[in-house]
């Protein structure tokens, strides 16, 4: 597959044909992880509980790894408008490299202090035992397979390669479906392996893409094959440059999830485990503007680097639209249904209540998030990662934290979800003002 120049051609028609692989590659996987949340929750409540609360830890070891992702797209996409191949390659090769070492780094950091983590979370008892044994085996072995596809996958979609990591996603997360059952459940001879064979499960799909990857990458011949080390510390410090603060950024989702848990776990563990499927369930059906957003960034990348600047303008104007109009169905669609789908995971009455009450409150603030990723998606794809990385402390440590905690004191968990839309609701609306003086200054500065 040959790498797309989104320089040219309908700004329309490239944006979907890089957000639609995307989409369907990550949705599937959340898909699969939510169907696999209703074969855990046939296991009961605790290993429901200790499913959602490995989630938190599992975004922040991931996230971290990310950023060298998004640091790397953000000079590859901008090399790649400017021509300059031979930056290309030398900047995937070193992204590898850093992703691998920082992976090594995570695993071996991270397993003393599971059990601590957890607890300090709120899980205690069986629900602790659970989620420890289960995040062990997903630290040692799982993390590595999991951000190898991952920033291959944004690499290669910097250069407007996207069909081809959508369909291996696609792919193995539907054979992820029939795997887990099979050594959760213990069919067809295989030893039941509960809550564990979930984790054996996802680390079996994992290094499954780790190879399809690993193949994708050879034949597109966009890494170096001789003085793969030339300019090491160069490209490490360009890529970092970008990748910490975006790492900050990144991390800031799974601390302000970990703090809901950790607010949450005082009023029960089904009402942790109503915001586990919750939580699959928004991340879901807001999948799409999140592809949209990280369709965003090459795009602009490339038309910056030949400097398209028109193509930047319509290409943002037609992204914030779409947002604004998909948080409008999310929340018709989730408010009259959502429920209903939550039934179909766990019928438990606490926790279908509860699960309601998000889906009525959370889902009014999806456009605006999805506008504000957007927004921060112009600007890593700019090279200023700062701003989207001030936002996301402010939304998180001014705005949600002290909100939550006092409207939990009087309106309980609801109370908490009421925090979760209104930060989101500011944090979209002041990304987009500040996405917008930032270009209008970039362009006048360009002239």
């Amino acid at each position: 597959m040959a790498i797309l120049d989104l320089t040219k051609g309908a700004v329309g028609a490239q944006l979907t044909r890089m957000t639609i692989p995307y989409f369907l590659g990550i949705s599937s996987m959340i898909l699969a992880s939510m169907i696999e949340t209703i074969y855990i929750g046939i296991l009961g409540a605790r290993e429901l509980a200790a499913y959602s609360f490995m989630f938190p830890v599992i975004m922040a070891l991931t996230s971290i790894s990310m950023g060298v992702g998004i640091g790397a797209s953000s000079l590859i996409a901008r090399a790649e408008g400017e021509g300059d191949r031979e930056r290309v390659k030398r900047l995937a090769t070193h992204t590898v490299f850093l992703t691998l070492a920082l992976t090594l780094v995570l695993s071996c950091s991270t397993y003393f202090f599971l059990e601590f983590l957890y607890a300090s979370m709120g899980a205690e008892g069986e629900v602790l035992q659970l989620v420890v044994a289960y995040a062990e085996i997903w630290v040692v072995f799982g993390l590595v397979s999991f951000t190898i596809p991952m920033v291959s996958s944004t690499v290669l979609r910097a250069l407007g390669i996207a069909k081809v990591p959508g369909y291996i996603m696609t792919i193995t997360s539907g054979v992820q479906l029939v795997v887990s059952p099979i050594l959760i459940f213990g069919l067809f001879g295989v030893p039941a392996q509960g809550l564990l064979g979930s984790a054996y499960g996802f680390l079996i799909i994992g290094f499954i893409r780790v190879i399809a990857f690993g193949v994708l990458v050879a034949n597109e011949n966009i890494l170096l094959t001789r003085e793969v080390f030339k300019g090491w510390l160069l490209s490490a410090r360009a890529i970092m440059h970008i990748a910490l603060p975006s790492m900050l950024s990144s991390l800031i989702g799974p601390i302000s999830i970990g703090i809901t848990i950790a607010l949450l776990a005082a009023h029960g563990d089904v009402i942790v485990a109503a915001f586990g499927v919750v939580s699959r369930i928004e991340m879901l059906v807001t999948m799409i503007l999140g592809a949209l957003a990280s369709s965003v960034a090459p795009f602009v990348g490339q038309n910056w680097g030949a400097k398209q600047d028109d193509r930047v303008r319509e290409g943002l104007s037609i992204a914030y639209r779409f947002c604004l109009f998909w948080g409008v169905v999310c929340f018709i669609v989730l408010g009259l249904f959502g429920d209903n789908l939550v039934g179909l995971i766990n019928d438990d009455e606490q926790l279908t209540e509860a699960a309601g009450w998000f889906m009525i409150i959370v889902p009014i603030s999806f456009g605006l998030m999805g506008v504000g990723q957007v927004a921060a998606s112009v600007f890593i794809a700019l090279g200023k990662p700062m701003p989207p990385t001030i936002l996301s402390v402010l939304r998180t440590v001014v705005v949600y934290i002290p909100m939550a905690i006092v409207f939990d004191r009087y309106w309980g968990y609801i109370g908490i979800f009421i925090s979760l839309m209104v930060a989101n609701v500011l944090f979209g609306v002041a990304a987009y003002a500040w996405g917008k003086i930032m270009l209008r200054k970039e362009l006048l500065l360009r002239a």
